[in-house]
């Protein structure tokens, strides 16, 4: 079992035969392309669910998806236009349960090598920043992700546990999470809710602080302050050696929360359990300010030339 970004939470993240949400890389997507029947969703198996195009399954695709222009639309398919939900459960009734068998052994070691390619690239900050907020956030809050590297890294190394968990994940998201974050507690208040943004994104919901002082609503708000824009600062210095314009003009996010009457607090790696989770435990609204250059990891799309078959030729 895997599940895309945006279908974290359908399986659990610790069951032995759990893939977890490794999809931009290779070994991940590899391990389905060769069984002999791959059931497929409430996913269309896009760009993000496929490794920017590069997964090819080579047995029966089975695909449910509620969305007709989705069916078929990367690879043929035995197609069902239905919703998710009740598509899993009916096969899930009338199948006989057994044990996890070498599946268990399969699974286990597939995510061994995706831990192995991620620990050569010397990105040990990465991942104790995603395992820092996970450890500070109750099992079942709500959590909102902007697209940032940090939401990225969330997209594939943040277990949510029982809470539910919503990123931005297209082009023209910035901005998205605090707002959002905001509507999910004025609905509950019952549970704290976190939003995740970096500094260019949280320019995008400057005003929101009074929003959430004034209604009293428990979000807090983490932003990664890593001096602009982060991911096109990386991309363009990947591709043309340098970058330019990736660092507008930003507040003291600490100073403008409190002046709204927000607490507010700059953290640290060696801080993020902390001050979060004591955030988080506090009533009403709260910031924490993380300044840190976060990196993505090496992509694996590149490495291989993205497979064609007509289906796809025609879409392009």
């Amino acid at each position: 079992m895997a599940t895309t970004f945006g279908g974290k939470g359908a399986s659990p993240w610790e069951h032995p035969l759990s893939l977890r949400s490794w999809l931009e890389d290779r070994h991940t997507t590899a391990f389905p392309e060769d069984v002999g029947v791959l059931l497929v969703a409430g996913s269309g198996l896009g760009e993000l669910s496929s490794d920017y195009h590069t997964f090819a399954p080579r047995g029966r695709l089975v695909q449910v998806e509620a969305g007709l222009g989705e069916l078929e639309a990367d690879h043929p398919a035995l197609a069902l236009h239905a919703d998710a939900r009740p598509a899993r459960e009916a096969p899930a009734a009338a199948v006989t349960a057994r044990t996890p068998g070498d599946g268990a052994d399969r699974a286990r070691a597939l995510l061994e090598r995706v831990g192995a390619r991620i620990a050569a690239q010397g990105l040990d900050v990465e991942q104790e920043v995603p395992a820092a907020v996970r450890a500070a956030l109750p099992d079942d809050a709500p959590s909102f992700w902007d697209m940032t590297i940090l939401g990225y890294w969330a997209w594939s190394a943040f277990d949510p546990r029982s809470g539910p968990f919503h990123s931005a994940q297209d082009a023209g998201g910035p901005g998205y999470a605090f707002p959002a974050a905001l509507g999910a507690a004025a609905a509950d208040r019952a549970r704290p809710v976190l939003a995740v943004s970096g500094d260019g994104g949280a320019m995008y919901s400057i005003a929101e602080p009074a929003t959430a002082r004034q209604y009293g609503l428990p979000v807090t708000w983490l932003i990664v302050d890593d001096g602009g824009y982060g991911i096109l600062r990386e991309y363009m210095t990947d591709a043309f050696g340098e970058a330019s314009r990736t660092e507008p003009a930003r507040p003291d996010f600490v100073a403008l929360a409190e002046s709204f009457g927000v607490p507010a607090v700059r953290s640290s790696p060696e801080r993020l359990g902390a001050d979060p989770a004591d955030a988080l435990g506090a009533r009403g609204p709260s910031v924490v300010v993380l300044p840190a250059v976060l990196r993505m990891s090496a992509p694996t799309h590149r490495q291989l030339p993205a497979p064609s078959h007509p289906l796809r030729t025609l879409a392009r």
